[in-house]
């Protein structure tokens, strides 16, 4: 006879989507329906952030006095998982979130997906998944201003 065991709480956890979208002044996104967009997903304890260059485009639920609301749908850039520091003896905690690269990209934005990853898993204790795909859109050139 097959027993199932009946689904545990943690199991049930719903996933939340919260996309997000900034838009930019005319010297850096000539195009004012262009912004930086893309989503945090969080599931139990861990997180996704997902962000690019992408279309400006309204959500439903949109508050009308909001300045900017909008989501969109950016293109997947480098992918970096960051993990939770180790935990020590004696309670001491490495200082330093172990990261690594599970898609490759262009440089910047690689460095920008495994600093932020970082820095997310290292404030909530949970494994965060980043993928960016910023430095493209501005030319490659995200230290000199844009553009």
């Amino acid at each position: 006879p097959c027993m199932h065991a009946p689904l545990s709480h943690k199991m049930m956890i719903a996933v939340k989507v919260i996309p997000f979208c900034v838009t930019l002044p005319p010297i850096l996104a000539p195009d004012p329906s262009l912004g930086v967009v893309g989503t945090v997903t969080l599931r139990g304890g861990s997180a996704v952030v997902w962000f690019g260059w992408g279309a400006v485009e309204p959500c439903g639920d949109a508050d009308e006095h909001a300045a900017v609301v909008g989501c969109g749908r950016p293109a997947m850039g480098p992918l970096a998982l960051s993990m939770p520091p180790a935990v020590r003896s004696g309670g001491r905690r490495d200082a330093a979130a172990p990261t690594t690269q599970l898609v490759a990209g262009g440089e910047e934005d690689m460095i920008l997906s495994q600093q932020i990853s970082a820095r997310i898993s290292r404030r909530t204790d949970w494994p965060v998944f980043v993928s960016c795909s910023v430095a493209a859109g501005l030319g490659g050139r995200m230290g000199e201003g844009g553009g």
